[in-house]
């Protein structure tokens, strides 16, 4: 036998005096309220789907099934089935959310933080380096002086190895 439809006094979105003590009871209990505010952001989602799939169904009626009384009727019964929808977490909507908000709430740990709570000490990312003595001009000169020092006679011989030896 599949579940019992909740029967029990719904608590609905519409319901300011439900908003208050939810409010109330967020101050008591966090994680409840997150629950119950979950809940119902469920049903309001799923009320909006279906409204909206009604809608888009709305071309293929009869005018003989069109009227306030049928909508007005089709509105209250679509609020009670996403109500009894979100209560039995059929779409998983609030468990998500509720998860969602956790995690942003929790304190987040550094990461020296949790290297001490492994027990294991980091790594630091710019570890000190000792300077790199730079070369002075004498050194620069050593190193570019050339073996024997060439003559360039014209402009030719100066673009000769460069053009591959054709003039």
């Amino acid at each position: 036998m599949s579940n019992p439809v909740d029967t029990s006094t719904s608590k609905s979105y519409l319901d300011f005096a439900g908003l208050g003590e939810l409010r109330g009871q967020a101050q008591q209990n966090q994680d409840k309220a997150l629950k119950e505010s979950a809940q119902q952001f469920e049903g309001l989602f799923i009320q909006m789907m279906l409204k909206s799939m009604r809608e888009a169904n709305a071309p293929m009626k009869d005018e003989d099934n069109q009227s306030q009384a049928m909508e007005t009727f089709e509105g209250m019964f679509d609020k009670e089935v996403s109500l009894q929808m979100s209560k039995r977490g059929a779409m998983g909507v609030a468990d998500f959310m509720a998860r969602a908000v956790k995690q942003q709430t929790t304190p987040t740990l550094s990461t020296a933080d949790m290297l001490k709570a492994r027990g294991q000490a980091g790594m630091a990312l710019n570890p000190k380096q000792e300077a790199i003595p730079l070369p002075t001009a004498a050194d620069l000169a050593k190193g570019l002086a050339m073996e024997k020092p060439m003559r360039i006679k014209s402009l030719q011989e100066f673009k000769m190895p460069f053009s591959g030896g054709f003039k």
